[in-house]
């Protein structure tokens, strides 16, 4: 699923009663480490055109006028795996629900669930893993009594279930996400740069989601570095924002091409951009170079525009 803008935290969910099984649940939230986690009994969602709306349930109810009743997941809710589209043994409870701060606009989607095998029901230990929500699905209505509640399923095969990524702290997920930048993308460059490569992307972690910040030479250094990233123990998502020097080049055009100078040839290499062509005058000829480096991420401009019209005499 695509990484929606925003920051994110989770909302773990702890028992109303009786002893906690599963190690370490819910986790010790530190308001002064990282995200601003939540405690909650329960955890209301509302469906929406832009996806689920979340709200803690231990909060007041929602007064904006929501015209959906909410769908109240709570340590109860049990959720059935999906297998060709039949509900087998394999179960899970759930743990808790991850959230988006769309936009930083004040309104939280839920992303994610964690979820944590059942006893007997043949999917390993009792971990707390993180499942995209989009694979969540309402079966049919179960009575209990005088009310009736939705059967949830999610469609994941246990096969795929052992793959999903385990809920980790963010502090762990960063030193392992580290190792996996060292050995797969600044591996590769020892043969180049000796021992101590340039190591140009720096992480941040924050409820999973790693984000990548600085630059690369390539797109491809960029997606290499994402898959190395998203095998990394605990990983939820990772957001690319690195600066791509290969895709300078159009930029420099694009901006050039905007105040009426699109004869020019650019040229990059290593974030030096060249500059060729053909100029009526000094003025534009010294314009382009201006223009060029005014882009994000050109370390410097060769300008070998040849001025066309000889200057006049003063």
């Amino acid at each position: 699923m695509p990484v929606i803008s925003g920051s994110v935290r989770y909302l773990f969910l702890r028992k109303a009663r009786g002893q906690e099984e599963v190690e370490h649940w819910p986790p010790t939230v530190k308001p002064l480490e990282g995200p601003k986690h939540g405690v909650c009994l329960s955890v209301r969602l509302y469906p929406g055109e832009a996806g689920w709306r979340a709200e803690c349930g231990d909060e007041p109810v929602s007064r904006d006028g929501a015209s959906e009743p909410a769908m109240v997941m709570t340590r109860r809710t049990v959720l059935g795996l999906l297998s060709e589209g039949k509900r087998g043994r394999a179960e899970v409870e759930l743990l808790g629900v991850r959230v988006v701060n769309a936009e930083n606009k004040g309104v939280e989607f839920a992303t994610h669930i964690v979820v944590a095998a059942l006893p007997g029901t043949g999917l390993g230990p009792r971990r707390p893993v993180v499942a995209p929500l989009d694979e969540m699905v309402i079966g049919e209505y179960v009575e209990h009594g005088d009310r009736a509640e939705a059967q949830l399923d999610l469609r994941i095969t246990p096969g795929a279930y052992a793959a999903l990524p385990a809920y980790l702290p963010d502090i762990l997920i960063e030193r392992d996400a580290e190792r996996a930048l060292d050995e797969d993308v600044y591996g590769s460059r020892r043969f180049t740069y000796g021992e101590n490569p340039p190591r140009d992307i720096t992480l941040e972690v924050e409820s999973g989601r790693v984000s990548m910040h600085g630059k690369a030479e390539f797109f491809t250094t960029g997606e290499q570095a994402t898959a190395a990233l998203l095998a990394a123990p605990g990983v939820v998502e990772v957001a690319d924002h690195l600066l791509y020097l290969e895709g300078l080049q159009p930029l420099v055009e694009q901006a050039l091409a905007a105040k009426g100078l699109d004869s020019i040839i650019v040229l990059t290499e290593h974030a030096l951009v060249i500059l060729r062509g053909e100029a009526p005058d000094a003025k534009t000829r010294y314009q382009a170079e201006d223009i060029a480096k005014a882009i994000p991420g050109v370390r410097g401009v060769v300008n070998d525009i040849v001025v066309t019209a000889p200057a006049t005499a003063g």
